[in-house]
């Protein structure tokens, strides 16, 4: 990503419609501000070296002596795509639930959420409490599975072994979507009983974290890499002879290329 100039952002801050507020919501030690680090990092404020190792964010010192993230704080990034450009207010939120209220706080300011999973760790109780928040606050999250590296270096697993791991991390998280989507549905239809207009809300809505739709995000953020299904559909689609959009699609799930007749097949893990 380009480093922008301080005039470019100065004109963004103009221009209210092509402003975005996102907080980073996760359980504690998840990598929420080594994640920040390699976003403040893609404009050029922190080097990539130093990405992971100087906890920009955390800019108090009792924070940085105790390597975690006590107060919000926000900083301004420049984000372009499809000729478009913004200005992304983001703010790192503290993990620890001790200091929820922060928490609460950010993301009743902000219009969309990236919630950090650990892929080692896994859903845990914070998990649950971010994913609540956001929902409450009816604003648009997405998953970024991350320490993927953890599952080669440490764990040593194999492909499939790391396939069916994440794949059951998204189950957990799905989970938690669906018991939120529950609660909602019940509390809004216990007068009406009016249980089919409320699931084709959901359809609607897409409330669930899936790789095929893009809100799901594979990463390593101390090492500064991350990437969709979307980034190998548009690598391959040329390279196999394939439609992206069905590609896209299938990359993630129970599917193989029959490579004879270039065709793409459910029945992979028989």
């Amino acid at each position: 990503m380009q480093t922008p100039s301080l005039q470019k952002i100065s004109a963004l801050q103009k221009q209210p419609s092509d402003i975005r507020n996102i907080c980073i919501l996760a359980h504690v030690d998840h990598g929420k501000t080594t994640l920040a680090d390699a976003l403040v990092a893609s404009n050029g404020i922190i080097s990539q070296r130093m990405a992971g190792k100087l906890r920009y964010m955390d800019s108090r010192e009792d924070e940085q002596v105790r390597g975690i993230t006590m107060k919000s704080s926000a900083i301004s990034l420049y984000f372009g795509k499809d000729n478009k450009e913004y200005l992304i207010n983001l703010i790192d939120s503290p993990g620890h639930v001790d200091f929820s209220s922060e928490v609460s706080t950010a993301v009743r300011l902000c219009d969309g959420a990236v919630v950090v999973v650990d892929v080692v760790e896994g859903v845990c109780p914070q998990t649950h409490a971010v994913l609540r928040q956001a929902w409450l606050e009816n604003i648009k999250p997405i998953l970024v599975l991350n320490k993927i590296d953890r599952l080669i270096i440490e764990l040593k697993m194999e492909p499939m072994e790391a396939y069916l791991h994440l794949q059951q991390i998204l189950e957990q998280v799905n989970l938690v979507t669906s018991e939120l989507f529950t609660s909602d549905a019940m509390e809004k239809t216990s007068n009406s009983h009016d249980w089919t207009s409320t699931l084709e809300d959901t359809e609607d809505r897409n409330i669930y974290f899936t790789p095929d739709q893009g809100n799901v995000i594979f990463a390593s953020a101390y090492d500064g890499w991350g990437f969709t299904i979307n980034h190998f559909a548009e690598q391959y689609s040329n390279r196999l002879g394939l439609n992206k959009q069905v590609l896209q699609k299938t990359l993630w799930g129970d599917y193989y290329l029959n490579t004879k007749t270039k065709r793409i097949m459910k029945g992979a893990q028989r």
